[in-house]
């Protein structure tokens, strides 16, 4: 089949599926979400009002926009807080992980890797003086007792941490000053998701950044291909100056914006208790506002910065972000900022689906049919950061399942409360390694199933690694992906299943509460669990996030007629020959011995309830603590076992292969259980023949 028919039937399919062409959205789902009541103020920490602001940044940084090069300044008011005097401090340097092919990032496997010859992929911090001062105190040059540290590999060529040395020790408790002037390379593309592509400027992670003193030590780890970030809450006054022209976006609200000399102009952006800055500028953004507003939450102002061939996605991009708003409120606490800034990234930029504190990236197409859920299901994902990464503030170094994971498992959740099952659909004809390009062919109403492609990467993968590991030690890329997001998020809908929804939400403002701007850990979790539940589930964590165990249930039914007596039986006087009459056979009109026979295929041992129908209308519950291999059920009656399932309700979400929970007999029941699977498996072999049709 040639190019050209292959083309023109695959337009016919698009035109003949619904949902492909754009339609009319229906009313503002945030409006009608099913979300859990507003607890009681008396059932709930309370939240604290401010976050320590023990790390206050002011900065002045101008772009030069034809050498995408930045030259800073900045303040930063370092406040001890640690109990100890300290003397050395580290500093992160994130862009240096781009500085060249020898740094720790660019020799391992993920997606921060500079590649190729084209020198404008490089990118560096370079620090060109630091110093030190406090009140009362003349201020000390540290700039020669700068030196890098590599703390997790020894890899003498990373640049990503930089140690200075104070004269003296700082005094717990008291507060200094640390002045910096730095440049930054700004690379082309979007490593470690930030960089530049025509005038499209996304800027993350760009200026020194000191450590966070976290388990009575220093935590600050070296630039991976797969850690993100961490860092102590503060204050931000940032002063950025740009040619005139660009518009911007960054971190918090705009103060002030004014006309400098030589063409430029200076946008001044001032946030609290936030823990990062970020901030975004181009000359072809089109800005698009609105607002969230409900009751029991505090109104939000959602600034939109959108590319012009994304115009028509707007009101999309702002609803989606007030479903998360409002979906993530409910389930942890209301989002405290009075804005946030969503920015739909340019085409080639890779700076789309990234979160910050108060700002993130979407990602959409310009064919972006809302049944494929683009940009509403990144937008979600990402302004639902805001509520773990951005408040709660976890070691994403250390443990990425806090943020990772927990957000995995709530996006989907706020995405089906308020848009429900739309429908699934592949893009064709697609750019290599660009997920958005293409053609978008969607099958409306379908539900391809998240749950299912986390447990195919759990059938992969998930014996690899131990999912409670540090981000830079897992395997490879996709076991970090799997541990980082997926296998966190199927524990915790499976531990939703086990306590009940009432009692996890619960659990989860309870947390979020308790832990806002305080760094939490893993344990701190699990006792928050304990607390709230009053039981011990270290077992269920030892299992699921210290493990690599697998978690699989199967089921099998053997159904028998009673035996027909034959031999000796019991007689008045003693034992009497018992014989069959004339044409009576074992099976006609004896009662049914049916065995239901669970079987534990996985390491991970987790309570089950098993339903058994009859086929006289009958169900029966049974309940498994799950400890050994197997175990067995066994009914004696007129009715025979005509199915038998699992985990009936869908609670062990970290099962593997749900596809053997379930035993139906080959009756009537089978031939519609095979049209269920039979549907399934025909539209995946239709996309298998439409892409044999386009490669022909």
């Amino acid at each position: 089949m040639n190019r050209r028919r292959a083309l023109l039937g695959l337009i016919v399919l698009c035109l003949a599926l619904p949902g492909v062409t754009a339609r009319q959205i229906p009313p503002p789902p945030s409006l009608r979400m099913q979300l859990p009541a507003p607890a009681a103020a008396t059932e709930l920490p309370a939240l604290p009002e401010r976050s320590p602001r023990n790390a206050n940044y002011t900065i002045q940084a101008r772009l030069d926009a034809e050498r995408h090069l930045i030259h800073g300044h900045l303040v930063l008011e370092w406040t001890n807080t640690t109990g100890l005097p300290q003397s050395s401090f580290p500093f992160h340097l994130y862009w240096n992980a781009f500085r060249n092919n020898l740094s720790t990032s660019a020799r391992g496997q993920g997606r921060r890797v500079p590649s190729g010859d084209d020198p404008r992929r490089f990118g560096y911090t370079h620090v060109i003086r630091i110093a030190l001062g406090a009140e009362g105190v003349a201020e000390a040059d540290l700039t020669p007792t700068m030196r890098y540290l590599q703390p997790d590999d020894a890899n003498a060529d990373d640049r990503t941490v930089l140690e200075v040395t104070a004269p003296t020790p700082v005094p717990a408790g008291s507060t200094v000053r640390f002045r910096v002037d730095w440049e930054s390379l700004i690379p082309h593309g979007a490593l470690g998701r930030a960089g530049w592509v025509h005038d499209y400027h996304f800027i993350a992670q760009w200026f020194p950044k000191i450590g966070v003193f976290w388990k009575g030590a220093w935590n600050a780890h070296q630039f991976h291909p797969t850690t993100e970030f961490f860092s102590d809450f503060g204050a931000y006054d940032v002063a950025l100056t740009l040619p005139a022209g660009f518009t911007v976006g960054a971190t918090g609200a705009l103060r002030e914006s004014r006309d400098e000399a030589d063409g430029l102009r200076t946008f001044r952006f001032y946030q609290e208790d936030v823990h990062d800055f970020a901030w975004t500028a181009s000359r072809r953004f089109l800005e698009k506002t609105g607002r969230f507003e409900a009751a029991g939450y505090p109104p939000v102002d959602i600034r939109l910065l959108v590319q012009p061939e994304h115009e028509h996605l707007s009101d999309r991009y702002i609803e989606a972000t007030r479903v998360a708003l409002k979906a993530y409120g409910a389930w942890s606490a209301p989002y405290p900022y009075a804005q946030m800034t969503v920015v739909d990234p340019a085409w080639g930029s890779g700076s789309g689906g990234m979160e910050y504190p108060t700002l993130i990236t979407g990602g959409a197409s310009m064919w972006a049919p809302p049944d494929m859920a683009s940009p509403e299901s990144v937008t979600i994902h990402e302004a639902g950061h805001q509520f773990w990464y951005g408040l709660v503030a976890t070691n994403e170094f250390e443990e990425p399942w806090l943020d990772e994971g927990f957000n995995r498992y709530h996006d989907r959740k706020a995405y089906m409360a308020a848009y429900g099952r739309r429908g699934a659909g592949v893009r064709y004809f697609g750019l290599p390694g660009r997920a958005l390009s293409g053609w978008p062919v969607v099958a409306p109403g379908v539900d391809a199933g998240r749950s299912d492609e986390i447990r195919s990467g759990l059938r992969r993968h998930g014996k690899d690694d131990v999912m409670a590991r540090r981000s830079w030690d897992f395997q490879d890329a996709d076991a970090y992906g799997l541990n980082a997001y997926g296998k966190p998020a199927l524990s915790l809908q499976t531990l939703e299943g086990l306590i009940g929804d009432e009692a996890m939400t619960r659990v989860m403002r309870t947390w979020a509460r308790r832990h806002r701007f305080a760094h939490p850990t893993s344990e701190d979790f699990i006792a928050t669990v304990n607390e709230v539940t009053g039981r011990d589930w270290r077992w269920y964590f030892d299992q699921t996030w210290f493990s690599a165990e697998e978690c699989d249930y199967a089921v099998t039914v053997k159904n028998t007629r009673a035996r027909a007596p034959r031999g000796y039986l019991d007689g008045p006087s003693g034992p009497v020959l018992a014989t069959p009459a004339a044409g009576d056979t074992e099976e006609e009109g004896r009662p049914y011995e049916s065995e239901v026979t669970v079987l534990r295929l996985g390491g991970v041992k987790l309570p089950v309830e098993v339903r058994i129908d009859f086929d006289d209308g009958r169900s029966v519950r049974e309940t498994w603590d799950g400890q050994y291999r197997w175990t067995r059920f066994r009914y004696h009656g007129p009715a025979r076992v005509t199915a038998a399932t699992v985990d009936p309700e869908g609670r062990i979400a970290l099962d593997v292969n749900p596809a053997n929970n379930g035993w139906v007999e080959e009756t009537g029941h089978a031939a519609r259980a095979a049209s269920k699977w039979a549907a399934r498996w025909m539209y995946w072999f239709q996309h298998l023949l439409e892409m044999h049709a386009m490669l022909g």
